[in-house]
């Protein structure tokens, strides 16, 4: 069933950016890469991910393309990550690290812009973000433990690994006869102003994301006491929250408007930053955290489905290129944003002032998109 393959892919696609995402920091550290250096390292790893999104997106507008971005891509990220097991330099390893996020990454806006065209839409984008929130919880919850014992190489080779299955299930995904190789697509229409205005909320609202996953567990840690250990296995427990919610989210989007549940999930986000401005203790940090499942369940069924319901079939593949470069683009600027106000506040205040543009961003979106009809049901 084609559902359950996009769950799979996403799975697949996602134990590979846990595996080897989150662990790169760690061994710069361990090799005595500085603070700055790392930070810097980071953003342009970031950087080659909004290449890869826009390139890759561009290229998948036409359908018949899809399966040739796809064989190169997945084929591109498994001799990338053959390289990077190999012993190198850090002169080396970091661009072999670009050359491996321009590569490996690029096949989601092609399934995403095939998935937005077919049947049953909204339960596919569901599966799709549920099998990502499973890849993910399950790759970091053993990828520090791989790293102490095994080392940067094994992370590598287990990606590379991965990233055959993953050829196979996109292929099967962009290549359904006669719904996408054999059919046109729509004739090409620009990409109206609206969408501009969508990615640069989506972009706000991601600031979030990068809060959860790189300060809140500071926070945690070293403002409540509660150690490294028990900072990160919250976000674990979180990601697993993610896949129920998620369910649930696409099944409320057949009654709902899909611009109030995107609003909302602004509004959530908020409403995270406030109560992790007021946690006490371990209980009540986990609790805080677990709330977040609520914050990307709503956000993002509803986000992937607004690019089909914006962009014509004829840019959808740059459509959904723009959307998931926005995740990088808020991983470059947000720890800056994010830096800066935890910096010169605090962690809670700090927490507090940044609920701000995600309540005011909520607020603004219901309210002037808020009337729209529903999500159909069956395609688009």
């Amino acid at each position: 069933m084609r559902v359950s393959k996009l769950f799979a892919l996403n799975a697949i696609l996602n134990a590979v950016g846990g595996l080897s995402y989150p662990v790169i920091p760690l061994y710069l550290k361990g090799i005595g890469v500085g603070v700055e250096l790392t930070g810097l390292i980071l953003s342009l790893l970031s950087l080659g991910t909004v290449i890869s999104a826009l390139v890759w997106g561009r290229l998948s507008d036409s359908p018949r393309r899809r399966g040739r971005v796809v064989v190169i891509t997945c084929l591109g990220g498994f001799i990338s990550f053959l390289l990077l097991s190999l012993p190198w330099p850090l002169e080396l390893l970091v661009p072999l690290l670009f050359l491996a996020n321009l590569l490996a990454f690029g096949v989601i806006p092609a399934v995403m812009a095939s998935a937005s065209e077919g049947e049953g839409v909204r339960e596919e984008m569901g599966r799709f973000w549920m099998g990502a929130s499973l890849g993910y919880s399950l790759a970091t919850s053993v990828s520090g433990a791989l790293l102490d014992r095994f080392g940067l190489q094994v992370i590598f080779q287990a990606s590379a690994a991965l990233m055959l299955p993953a050829l196979w299930v996109s292929r099967k995904l962009v290549m359904v006869p006669g719904r996408v190789e054999v059919q046109p697509p729509d004739p090409p229409r620009g990409i109206p102003k609206s969408f501009w205005l969508f990615a640069i909320s989506a972009v706000i609202f991601l600031f979030t994301d990068v809060a959860k996953n790189l300060f809140v567990p500071v926070f945690y840690a070293y403002g409540l006491g509660t150690g490294d250990a028990f900072a990160t296995a919250t976000l674990s427990v979180e990601a697993l929250l993610e896949i129920p919610v998620i369910f649930l989210f696409s099944r409320a989007l057949a009654k709902f408007n899909c611009w109030s549940v995107f609003g909302l999930s602004f509004l959530l986000a908020a409403a995270f930053f406030l109560l992790n401005s007021a946690v006490f203790d371990r209980v009540s940090a986990l609790l805080a955290m677990c709330t977040y499942a609520l914050v990307w369940g709503s956000y993002s069924v509803s986000s992937s489905l607004l690019v089909s319901q914006i962009v014509g079939k004829g840019k959808r593949g740059t459509g959904y290129g723009v959307y998931n470069a926005a995740f990088p683009m808020a991983n470059v600027a947000g720890p800056l944003y994010l830096g800066s106000v935890i910096s010169r506040f605090g962690f809670r205040e700090g927490l507090i002032y940044l609920s701000l543009p995600e309540l005011f961003t909520g607020v603004i979106v219901i309210l002037r998109q808020g009337r729209g009809p529903a999500v159909r049901r069956e395609g688009t």
